[in-house]
């Protein structure tokens, strides 16, 4: 430890060095170094810490912290980012039970005053983030737990080159719960208790994502998704998958009976997937989302596209409804994926890795996904195992799996896989 903090504060000299010529440095080392930490609403009373990375962390765990909050605990979250910081703030600003700290980059001084500040009585760290400073005063003064704890092949190797720290950092730890026995056998080869170690499942199982009003649905159908269609959206596209789709949705939709929605995984490519739509369409039979939401909130669009809708009282303008709808809006695909007959995750029919399939299943979908979902194996593995997913690997293939329609109850399959309620009898389990 005395090595370890030594050249720590050989580094921010240089840090500090840097940080007068960059304001940018300059505040993301104030607000974590510098920052108030006060104990305002929890007195002498005990609480939890929570530390974890940021906003995906903390979508991971919020179900825990419920939990928690549920059973009266007050709880302390850390977080090292600006974007996961907001989300906990937007979320728990204003409960009593809940402080929000930067986490302070493990500096010796400024943790050891959060626990001199705070009655922390337990730790929790939200995936493997190794923090000897946390670790030591969470050992030291309370007890340590690693909650949905995952170690990749790239990550341990890097570890083992400093085994005998890491090995004597994260046996401090009460208990590991780590997301499979592939992660397990790699905690254990790096020297660490087995009987610490314990195989859970991923938090995520325990996402409660949102659902859209009706009157949000209203808005969509009236303006943009065509109710009296079959709905196709393509969440999360790279690069070729749009040509694949395109050209299926050509051959299928002879008929005029579906619409097909993309939103692409980076918004910089929009202009290419109109390019290659045109290349099989012609330009009135798609429209940007961005173009339909600026008539919605403005109205004030002279168009073509604009038709008018004759109602009991009054005629009213709507946007015309296009074959397909290139989405050029980030935060939307949720919306999307609940107003979908027919979901398509991308990053699978090329060789990416896949994204997650989970939105969509929590929204009653099964998802249809190529064969590169490396990166999403085990949720994909669980979910074959109850025929929630399909997968598909040319045009005809997607054809038939649009055709073979089913309406499935997939809450089973988080029902199966939710195992929140055990981890919070680990952290209970003296």
């Amino acid at each position: 430890m005395l090595v370890y903090n030594f050249l720590r504060y050989l580094l921010y000299i240089a840090i500090f060095f840097v940080s007068f010529f960059n304001k940018k440095l300059s505040r993301f080392i104030k607000k974590r170094l510098f920052q108030n930490i006060e104990n305002k609403n929890f007195s002498s009373k005990d609480v939890i810490l929570v530390h974890m990375s940021s906003v995906g962390e903390f979508n991971l765990s919020k179900e825990l912290i419920e939990e928690l909050l549920r059973k009266g605990e007050r709880v302390l979250i850390s977080v090292m980012t600006d974007t996961g910081y907001n989300a906990v703030k937007k979320a728990y600003d204003s409960n009593e039970n809940v402080e929000i700290i930067y986490f302070p980059l493990d500096d010796l001084f400024v943790i050891k005053r959060i626990f001199e500040k705070f009655n922390v009585k337990k730790v929790i760290i939200i995936e493997t983030e190794i923090w000897p400073n946390l670790y030591y005063f969470a050992q030291k003064k309370s007890q340590l737990y690693i909650v949905n704890g995952r170690l990749t092949e790239k990550k341990m190797k890097s570890y083992l080159k400093m085994k005998f720290l890491v090995k004597k950092v994260l046996n401090s730890a009460k208990r590991i719960m780590v997301q499979s026995k592939e992660d397990k056998g790699r905690y254990l080869r790096l020297g660490i208790n087995e009987n610490k170690i314990k195989v859970y499942k991923n938090l995520k199982y325990s996402i409660k994502y949102e659902k859209i009003s009706e009157e949000k649905k209203e808005k969509y159908y009236r303006n943009c998704v065509n109710r009296d269609k079959k709905i196709i959206v393509c969440g999360s596209t790279r690069p070729g998958e749009e040509k694949i789709w395109l050209e299926a949705f050509s051959a299928i939709n002879k008929n005029d009976e579906y619409q097909l929605v993309i939103v692409p995984r980076h918004l910089e490519r929009v202009q290419e997937i109109e390019d290659e739509i045109k290349r099989l369409f012609s330009e009135n039979d798609y429209e940007l989302f961005s173009k339909i939401q600026n008539f919605e909130l403005e109205g004030n669009i002279d168009s073509e596209d604009i038709l008018k809708r004759k109602t009991d009282k009054n005629e009213k303008k709507i946007f015309k409804k296009k074959k397909i709808v290139l989405v050029d809006k980030m935060g939307v695909l949720r919306d999307f994926y609940q107003l979908a007959d027919y979901v398509f995750v991308g990053g699978t029919l090329v060789n990416i890795g896949g994204h997650s399939i989970l939105e969509p299943l929590y929204y009653n979908k099964v998802p249809i996904i190529g064969k590169y979902y490396q990166n999403i194996e085990e949720i994909v593995n669980e979910a074959r195992k109850m025929n929630y997913v399909k997968i598909v690997e040319n045009e005809d293939d997607i054809i038939e799996s649009i055709k073979s329609e089913e309406i499935l109850d997939t809450s089973k399959f988080f029902e199966k896989n939710n195992e929140l309620e055990k981890i919070v009898k680990e952290l209970y389990c003296d």
